[in-house]
C-alpha cells in the first residue's frame, strides 16, 4: 500500500506539470502473456499468464532541460509492476539523474552496466524474459546497479566508451561494488562491442568473506539488407550470488548466435542459441539453450507476439539455467516455455 500510496504521488506530479513543463514525459508498457512452462522429469506443467514476455510491465518517468551552450540535464524513473496482478516491484528497474552534452554523459543512480548495451545489441530479443543472453549469459552476473556513477563518452567516428563505478552497500566494506569500461563502435551496417567488469559480494553463507568476479563481454552484429546476425562471446571467473538464496564459484565461458530478420515493416522474427561451458560442472554446469519469436504490429503502439524456449541442462547441478527467471528448474531439469502476447506501450 506504502509503494502504491508513492507511486501515485510520483504520477500526480508528473500530470500536474506536463503542461508547464513539455519536456516531462510519462511513458511506459504493459505487457500480458498466456503462458506454458514444463520442466523435464516428474513435475507437471505450469500455465498462467503472465506480466512481461517481451519486456518488463512499467512506467517511465523521465525529463529534459536545456540548460544552455549544447548542455543539458535529465533523469529517468521506472517503477516496474505485475500487469498480471497490479502489485508494484519493491524496486524500480532504473532511477538516475545525469548531465549531457558535446563532451558526453555523466550519470548517477540505478542504472544498466556498459555489458547491457554491449551484448543487449547484440541479443535478438533483447530484454525479453525469453532472453537465453539474460538466462544464460549474464545469470547471475550483474546488468544493473545501485550507487553508480556512470560516464559515457562523446561519439567519436562512430566509437563510443562507456566507464562505470558503483560504490555498492556504502558501508565500510567492498560490498556490491562495482567497476566496469566499455567501447562500442557503430559504422552503418557494423556494431562492435566489449565489456570488462569485476565486482565484490559477501558470501551469502558467510558474512565475513568478501568474495569477486571478473567478466568480459564482446559481442557483434552485421545487417544484410533486413536480416541481422548478431554473436555475443562471454568469459566469467569468480564468485555470484542473489542473496539470501544463492552463492557459488564458478569458471567457463559462454557463446551467443542469433538472428533478427525483418518480414515485413510489421513483423519480425527471431531466432537466439546460447552454449555454456563450465569448467567445474558443480553449482552450475554446461548447458545449451534456444529461444524463437515472432512479432507483429498491429499498430505503432499495440504488438503480439510468440515465444518459445528450451534449455538442455546437460549437467546434474545445483542450479540449472531456467527459460525465463520467473520459473526456475529443479537441479538437472531442462526446462521448456512457450508464451503467446500482447504489449501495448503508452
Amino acid at each position: 500500500m506504502k509503494k502504491n500510496k508513492v507511486l501515485a504521488a510520483v504520477l500526480l506530479l508528473v500530470g500536474s506539470t506536463a503542461f508547464a513543463q513539455s519536456k516531462v514525459t510519462l511513458s511506459g508498457f504493459v505487457d500480458l502473456n498466456l503462458e506454458v512452462l514444463k520442466n523435464s522429469g516428474t513435475e507437471g506443467t505450469r500455465k498462467r499468464i503472465s506480466s512481461g514476455g517481451l519486456n518488463n510491465s512499467r512506467f517511465n518517468i523521465s525529463g529534459i532541460e536545456d540548460l544552455g551552450g549544447a548542455n543539458r540535464a535529465y533523469f529517468t524513473i521506472e517503477p516496474m509492476f505485475g500487469a498480471d496482478t497490479g502489485e508494484m516491484s519493491a524496486q524500480f528497474r532504473q532511477s538516475f539523474v545525469g548531465l549531457r552534452g558535446d563532451w558526453g554523459d555523466v550519470t548517477l543512480g540505478r542504472q544498466f552496466t556498459p555489458s547491457f548495451w554491449v551484448a543487449g545489441y547484440a541479443d535478438p530479443n533483447w530484454a525479453s524474459s525469453y532472453s537465453m543472453v539474460n538466462a544464460m549469459q549474464f545469470f547471475y552476473a550483474s546488468y544493473r546497479v545501485d550507487n553508480a556513477l556512470q560516464y559515457k563518452t562523446a561519439n567519436f567516428g562512430g566509437l563510443q566508451g562507456r566507464f562505470m563505478y558503483a560504490f555498492g552497500k556504502e558501508d565500510t566494506t567492498k560490498n556490491g561494488r562495482f567497476m566496469s569500461a566499455a567501447a562500442e563502435y557503430r559504422n552503418g551496417p557494423l556494431f562492435l562491442g566489449f565489456a570488462a567488469e569485476k565486482a565484490y559480494q559477501v558470501d551469502v553463507y558467510n558474512k565475513t568473506s568478501m568474495k569477486s568476479s571478473r567478466d568480459n563481454y564482446l559481442s557483434a552484429t552485421y545487417r544484410f539488407g533486413s536480416v541481422e546476425p548478431t554473436f555475443v562471446f562471454h568469459t566469467y571467473d569468480g564468485y555470484y550470488a542473489y542473496p539470501p538464496y544463492v552463492g557459488f564459484t564458478s569458471k567457463g565461458w559462454d557463446t551467443q548466435l542469433g538472428v533478427r530478420w525483418n518480414v515485413s515493416d510489421r513483423t519480425r522474427v527471431h531466432a537466439s542459441y546460447v552454449h555454456r561451458k563450465d569448467d567445474k560442472n558443480v553449482d552450475i554446469g554446461t548447458a545449451d539453450g534456444l529461444t524463437l519469436g515472432v512479432t507483429h504490429g498491429l499498430s505503432k503502439r499495440t504488438d503480439v507476439y510468440i515465444l518459445a524456449s528450451h534449455v538442455k541442462n546437460k549437467k546434474d547441478v545445483k542450479i540449472g539455467y531456467p527459460v525465463s527467471w520467473s520459473a526456475n528448474p529443479s537441479a538437472g531439469q531442462s526446462p521448456s516455455g512457450l508464451a503467446i502476447g500482447i504489449r501495448h506501450a503508452f
